[in-house]
C-alpha cells in the first residue's frame, strides 16, 4: 500500500514537472510563412526571420508545422557522452556536473522524437542513436541518483550543488529528504 501511494505521488510530481517543462519559454526563429498565434498578450503576428520567446508547447506546434525552429542548444550524443564521462570521473565524490533544468524530460522527448522518426523511415542509424541516448541516460541517471542519495544524509546542500541539480533531481532530493526526516522523527532519531 505504501508503495502504491508513493507511486501515485511520483506520477503526480512527474505530471507537474512535464506541465512546467511545456510552459517553459524557449526561443524560436520563424522560418516559414508569417503566422498569427494566440499568446498571453492576445493575437500576435510572428514574422518570418524574427525570433520570439514562446512556451515550449507552442514551439512544438510551430516546429511540427515547419513554421519555426527552436534556437536552444539540442542535447546530442556528444554532449551526453561528455556529461557521462565527467560524472563517472567524479563518482567517488559528492560533486555533480551541471546539467540542463529539465534534463531527463528533455532526453526522453528526444528519444520519443527519434522513435517517431523511426516509424516513418526505416533507418538503422536512428535505432542506433536511440540505444545510445538510452544507455547514456541510464549511466548518467544511475550515477547521479547514487550521489543524491548520499547527499540526503547531509544537513544541507551548498547552493552551487543545488544549482547543478535538474528540476527532476530537486524533486527526488526533496522527496527523499522529507521522507527520511519523517521516518527519523517517528522513530525518535531526530528532534
Amino acid at each position: 500500500m505504501v508503495l502504491s501511494l508513493i507511486n501515485i505521488l511520483m506520477d503526480k510530481l512527474v505530471e507537474f514537472l512535464e506541465r512546467e517543462y511545456m510552459e517553459e519559454e524557449v526561443r524560436v526563429e520563424i522560418i516559414g510563412k508569417t503566422t498569427r498565434v494566440f499568446a498571453y498578450e492576445g493575437l500576435v503576428e510572428l514574422m518570418r526571420g524574427a525570433e520570439y520567446s514562446v512556451p515550449r508547447w507552442l514551439a512544438n506546434i510551430l516546429v511540427s508545422e515547419n513554421i519555426a525552429r527552436v534556437k536552444e542548444q539540442e542535447l546530442g550524443i556528444d554532449k551526453l557522452s561528455t556529461i557521462a564521462y565527467n560524472e563517472e570521473s567524479l563518482v567517488q565524490k559528492l560533486q555533480l556536473v551541471k546539467i540542463p533544468r529539465y534534463f531527463y524530460l528533455n532526453i526522453n522527448r528526444i528519444v520519443r522524437d527519434l522513435e517517431n522518426r523511426l516509424k516513418k523511415e526505416i533507418d538503422l542509424s536512428i535505432l542506433d542513436d536511440i540505444k545510445k541516448f538510452e544507455e547514456l541516460l541510464y549511466t548518467i541517471g544511475r550515477i547521479r541518483v547514487k550521489k543524491i542519495l548520499n547527499m540526503v544524509l547531509l544537513t544541507s546542500l551548498p547552493q552551487d550543488t543545488v544549482d547543478k541539480l535538474s528540476e527532476e533531481e530537486k524533486i527526488l532530493y526533496n522527496s527523499f529528504k522529507g521522507l527520511l526526516s519523517i521516518w527519523m522523527k517517528k522513530l525518535n532519531l531526530e528532534k
